[in-house]
């Protein structure tokens, strides 16, 4: 009687296909993604995190607050 071989990867994973989709991935750390959004003559810095920036008069601070922001190490 013949065994049945798995299918190997070069590095030696699994590669049959009932082993895919099995196990959670990981996945990359969430990137921060910031945005500027207006508000009358106001101009405040968003993230995709939930930060929000204080409003600024200024756009330029408003992305000063930004690239802050995602330069902070996370927590």
């Amino acid at each position: 009687m013949a065994e049945h071989a798995v299918p190997r990867a070069p590095h030696g994973a699994f590669t049959y296909p009932a082993y895919r989709g099995t196990v959670a991935e990981q996945q990359p750390p969430e990137l921060h993604r910031t945005s500027t959004v207006e508000n009358g003559p106001f101009c405040a810095a968003r993230c995709t995190c939930g930060w929000r920036g204080p409003a600024r008069r200024a756009r330029s601070k408003a992305r000063d607050d930004a690239a802050g922001h995602v330069a902070q190490p996370p927590m």
